[in-house]
């Protein structure tokens, strides 16, 4: 019983003067007599205007130390000064501190200045060093402070003392000594209102002390495959108001408006399909808060090119807030475009205490078939069947983030006709899918062929069309502007593009056409994709050239000013003549008017123009037919 009162005696003893032993710090390296600086530490806030920092001693040995002596270097860029104190009790303590802060740094000493001949200096953190910071101003604008130091250029004896007064080695260890600067770390989504994310969408962090106005970019960062941002950037919120920017008028949306989407506006439009919610949205695009036809001919305009802004300064990208979207998304019969008409240009000021995340939606107007913003991209052209390259269309298509129907435009092989024409009739094979809008870009070789008209099938005279004939590329589009009733089924023919082949197939040296773009919209108008056209081109001969039906010629060419035009009109229609330069915009009419079938010739002029490429365009009921006119200098 004795024994056991002895070792519970040891233990409670044990037990009692653990904490002597156990203070907070870095541990001893090895065996020995150690000062310590740790590992890193938190800069202090602008508010706080002090750093702090500790030193830690740890004795491994049986000697008992009575006093130390070191020096520590820090940054006088950053720290003003330097204070030192002890950590916990001072009893019989007696510490100094001479702060030298035009060489950064201090020197300290410790001794006891009691009686017992048994005292040893505790281990853990034994000093704090408070750093008084420069000027805000100056102090805000560090990206890094130097680590907390034992060297530098004015060497210091680290030394301790032990029991009765003797010298021993004080040694020294620097686990990282790193002033970490306050951080700011947030994060966000942008989501389309059709719910996927907003991929490679531009925001900027800005910043701006708070007394004063000017804003200025921390870093810029963009959305990844599902719409997320984050960063960790080093800001002092205490000191500096920081927001997020978002410029939308810069944005580029992608390959996301079609044909498709002037089907489905027009579809709204007629009464073949009912708006709701964010459909309101994406048809608004004159701004006017109502789905009518002239959002439908916006669209199909800006697809031909008649002009490449909305109107009413209705802008690309429109940004809702979550409150926003629950809003419109929960009530989707109601028209919100008056009450939220969404920002493109917009901050976000993040506030200390505020959640450490956010979310907004995006949405395009003009995406009427939901899309979504960069939801559409270009694929690298690739020939088909390469070994053969003189023969096969040069293929560029849209590939959609989203699963979608694939059909396939095809252009067969060719020969040339009697006045070396080649006509390419383009054909939708669909399978059991039905196509209501088709834009289809064609770029040629102008050394090799010149492009001469468009003939519409019978179904596409339905459609509401465009042909945009620019520089060494022709841009077919169209869509069903009926219910339904004109829409594509399996093998049938839309249009067929005439080229005059300038040169015999063997000088080709590669292939002279290739797609630019593809859109294809469904029954529904929703994107489908388009496989790689496998067209066969062939050239056999080259003849004189030859006025045909629906052919139109223009002399003198190059001309200086004045233009005959000769012109054939094959059925009893309107008739329109126009030059377009070669952005495919109308520099003036020639007429436009209703004229029986028959053979014409008018003269104009391209007098006051600058000179350059322009083109003739005669468009009748049946065709549209495009001449190369080239003003020179007079």
């Amino acid at each position: 019983m004795k024994l056991l009162k002895l070792i519970g005696s040891a233990l409670l003893f044990m037990t009692l003067a653990l904490p002597a032993f156990s203070q907070t710090g870095p541990p001893a390296p090895s065996a020995g007599i150690w000062a310590l600086i740790d590992t890193n530490y938190t800069v202090g806030t602008n508010t706080l205007n002090v750093t702090k920092a500790r030193i830690t001693l740890q004795n491994t040995t049986t000697s008992k130390t009575t006093g130390v002596q070191f020096r520590v270097f820090y940054d006088k860029i950053a720290f003003a000064s330097a204070s030192v104190a002890l950590v916990g009790s001072s009893t019989n303590l007696y510490l100094q501190s001479v702060d030298n802060n035009a060489n950064g740094y201090v020197t300290i000493t410790l001794v006891y200045t009691g009686s017992s001949s048994s005292y040893s200096l505790a281990n853990g953190e034994t000093f704090e060093i408070t750093f008084g910071h420069v000027a805000p101003a100056t102090f805000q604008a560090l990206t890094s402070i130097a680590n907390l130091s034992w060297s530098g250029a004015y060497p210091y004896s680290q030394v301790a003392a032990e029991q009765p007064g003797n010298d021993i080695a004080l040694s020294v260890h620097n686990y990282g000594g790193i002033f970490y600067l306050p951080h700011l770390q947030y994060h966000g989504t942008f989501t389309n209102v059709t719910g996927s994310g907003a991929k490679n969408l531009t925001l900027a962090l800005q910043k701006k002390p708070k007394t004063g106005s000017t804003w200025s970019v921390v870093n810029t960062y963009t959305t990844d495959l599902s719409g997320d941002f984050s960063f960790n950037e080093i800001l002092d919120t205490t000191y500096f108001d920081v927001r997020l920017a978002i410029q939308g008028d810069t944005m580029g949306v992608g390959n996301v408006i079609s044909v498709a989407d002037a089907q489905q506006i027009n579809q709204w439009t007629i009464g073949g399909a009912t708006p709701a919610g964010w459909d309101f949205y994406h048809a608004d695009v004159n701004g006017d808060n109502s789905v009518s036809i002239s959002d439908a001919y916006g669209v199909f305009g800006r697809i031909a090119g008649r002009f490449a802004v909305w109107p009413n300064s209705v802008k690309d990208v429109k940004f809702f807030t979550q409150t926003e979207y629950n809003t419109v998304t929960g009530t989707p019969a109601t028209n919100f475009t008056s009450t939220y008409p969404g920002v493109t240009n917009f901050t976000f000021n993040i506030l200390p205490g505020q959640p450490d995340s956010v979310t907004f939606y995006v949405m395009v107007p003009g995406d009427a078939n939901n899309t979504g913003y960069h939801m559409a991209r270009l694929t690298p052209i690739e020939i088909q069947n390469p070994t053969n390259a003189p023969n096969h269309l040069i293929d560029e298509t849209v590939e959609y983030d989203f699963i979608a129907p694939t059909i396939e435009v095809n252009v067969p092989s060719l020969t040339v006709d009697e006045g070396n024409l080649v006509k390419l009739p383009v054909k939708v094979f669909t399978g059991s899918n039905k196509v209501g809008a088709l834009q289809l870009a064609l770029k040629f070789d102008s050394e090799l062929l010149e492009f001469k008209q468009v003939l519409n099938s019978a179904k596409a005279m339905n459609w509401m069309s465009f042909v945009n004939p620019m520089d060494s590329v022709v841009e077919w589009g169209g869509y069903d502007r009926t219910n339904g009733e004109n829409l594509f089924i399996d093998g049938e023919t839309v249009f067929t593009l005439t080229f005059l082949a300038k040169k015999p197939k063997d000088e080709w040296a590669q292939s002279p056409l290739y797609t630019t773009r593809k859109f294809v919209g469904a029954e529904n108008s929703g994107d489908m994709n388009i496989t790689p056209t496998n067209g066969l081109y062939q050239v056999k001969m080259v003849r004189g050239i030859s006025l045909k039906e629906n052919e139109i010629l223009v002399y003198p060419n190059p001309t200086t000013g004045e233009v005959t035009i000769k012109f054939n009109v094959p059925m009893d229609g309107n008739v329109n003549l126009s030059f377009v330069d070669i952005n495919g915009k109308v520099v003036t009419n020639i007429l436009n008017e209703y004229m029986p079938s028959g053979n014409y010739t008018y003269r104009a002029s391209l007098s006051g123009f600058a000179p350059g490429s322009y083109y003739t365009t005669m468009t009748s009921s049946t065709a549209i037919s495009v001449n190369k006119t080239v003003l020179i200098n007079h």
